[in-house]
């Protein structure tokens, strides 16, 4: 790999950076890799540099270049995916009886459910899945776009946290080039959580794990904007008051951590309905009458 300073005065990087960037928005139709690996392999970590600095491009791009993964994986030999797979996400996959099929344990399939947060996907809930004997077994097909989506995820995360450096103003110029080409953002809404409020007025004894790490940090973080030591205490409050699990405040203290290096919102209540069903059932009634209707997806 070039030096970074080297790949930054590089006008074929930073170019091979900017078409990879205008693809990912949809600017340029087909993608064409640069000849030399060297300068193809460079230009991946300038645009995800310039990537980082807005959250619609940071999704589009991580998208494409997930896709892109998938592609190349499902190349592979089928003997070797497995070991890929392994290697990429530290998840052990066996190979089944057939030929392209794929095993993972139930409980390995559901940390890297969790990890890389695919519960807002319909189609990689464990519900979603054919079991046999507490393994989740996956065709060709479908292995090959698990890997593509945890690849996506795993960039998405990449991408989000060089946002805390400062951006080299070398690639200034390859950032004021994409910018006029990306929507307008949005500002973040605040009106569709309005159940959250009354959610810490209401502890529960179920589902405390994935409230604290879906719901409730993302909002008091980056809705209500406190700081690292109030948004704790006051998610501990919440945990605790049906009794306090084991090892709760560290995993409140990563989660608080976790969604503030990656702005991450929270779902508003009928995103929750929808995509979690499961966690919106262990919602109390006084919440759910409540606020029937009244939030936006």
């Amino acid at each position: 790999m070039l030096p970074v300073q080297e790949s930054f005065a590089s006008e074929q990087v930073l170019g091979q950076a900017e078409l990879r960037l205008l693809t990912a928005i949809g600017k340029i139709s087909r993608y064409e890799p640069h000849i030399s690996e060297l300068t193809e392999f460079s230009s991946f970590f300038v645009a995800v540099l310039v990537a980082g600095q807005d959250a619609y491009l940071t999704q589009k791009f991580a998208e494409r270049e997930g896709d892109s993964a998938r592609r190349f994986f499902l190349k592979e030999r089928p003997t070797e995916k497995p070991t890929i797979f392994r290697e990429c996400f530290g998840v052990r996959v066996d190979a089944g009886g057939k030929q392209h099929d794929y095993g993972v344990g139930v409980e390995d399939y559901l940390s890297v459910f969790a990890r890389f947060e695919l519960g807002r996907i319909p189609r990689w809930r464990l519900a979603n899945q054919p079991l046999s004997m507490g393994v989740v077994r996956l065709g060709d097909n479908g292995f090959n776009d698990l890997f593509g989506a945890l690849a996506e995820r795993a960039i998405a995360d990449g991408v989000k946290n060089v946002r805390r450096g400062q951006f080299p103003r070398e690639l200034v110029g390859v950032r004021d080039r994409i910018v006029p080409h990306l929507p307008p953002q949005m500002p973040k809404p605040k009106t569709g959580f309005l159940y959250i409020d009354e959610l810490l007025k209401h502890p529960v004894s179920d589902g405390r794990h994935r409230f604290t790490w879906l719901v409730l940090a993302p909002y008091l973080v980056n809705v209500k904007n406190l700081g690292d030591e109030e948004a704790i205490e006051k998610i501990q409050s919440f945990v605790s008051a049906k009794g306090e699990p084991r090892g709760i405040k560290r995993f409140i203290e990563y989660n608080v951590k976790r969604v503030k290096r990656n702005g991450l919102m929270p779902p508003s209540l009928n995103k929750l309905r929808m995509e979690h069903p499961d966690l919106y059932a262990l919602l109390p009634s006084e919440i759910t009458q409540r606020f029937r209707g009244k939030q936006s997806s």
